[in-house]
């Protein structure tokens, strides 16, 4: 890709995935865009979207069980990625908390702020443990989701049709985001 980007979040939510974004083409001025696609995107956006519930699970730090003992489902709605002069690029999870035992809602929970470095140093006996640290494993995620959704947002990579939905879309004249 010869184009510079970076990706200030993506939102999915209902069945249509917004994504933010700025873009600087080349021989070309820099664009911001905010994008919102009905279509589904390409696999390689869904797996990775896929592994934030677990990357929730770790930033939230607390048992995920309803008060009768079952799990509680993580939906992650929203990433907000980050950018600190002072701790480096980072992400920022939006998520639900789906199978309340004493109410029928989700509960909507943002998290902390993880960043490529340490916040601060907590000390517990010998032990230092960084603060608000993302993994390595997070840090590929987070590069790898912003440039699926860059590449789903700016150069239309979605999922492949079926050919009947192919067929729909070619006697109407364009798919219903190309409307």
């Amino acid at each position: 890709m010869t184009e510079n980007y970076d990706v200030k979040y993506i939102l999915s939510k209902g069945g249509c995935t917004q994504i933010r974004y700025t873009v600087c083409p080349a021989d070309a001025e820099p664009e911001e865009n905010i994008v919102s696609r009905a279509d589904k995107p390409h696999e390689d956006f869904r797996k990775l979207w896929a592994l934030l519930p677990s990357v929730a699970a770790r930033f939230l730090e607390f048992p995920l069980q309803n008060a009768d003992g079952q799990n509680i489902i993580l939906r992650v709605t929203k990433v907000n990625f980050l950018d600190s002069t002072k701790y480096g690029y980072g992400m920022q999870l939006v998520v639900l908390l789906e199978g309340m035992a004493l109410c029928p809602t989700p509960l909507q929970i943002v998290t902390q702020k993880f960043y490529c470095t340490e916040t601060l140093i907590r000390q517990q006996g010998e032990k230092k443990i960084p603060m608000q640290l993302l993994l390595p494993t997070e840090k590929a995620l987070m590069e790898s989701l912003k440039e699926e959704a860059f590449k789903y947002a700016y150069c239309g990579k979605r999922q492949q049709p079926t050919i009947d939905e192919a067929q729909r879309a070619y006697e109407r004249g364009g798919y219903l985001d190309e409307e």
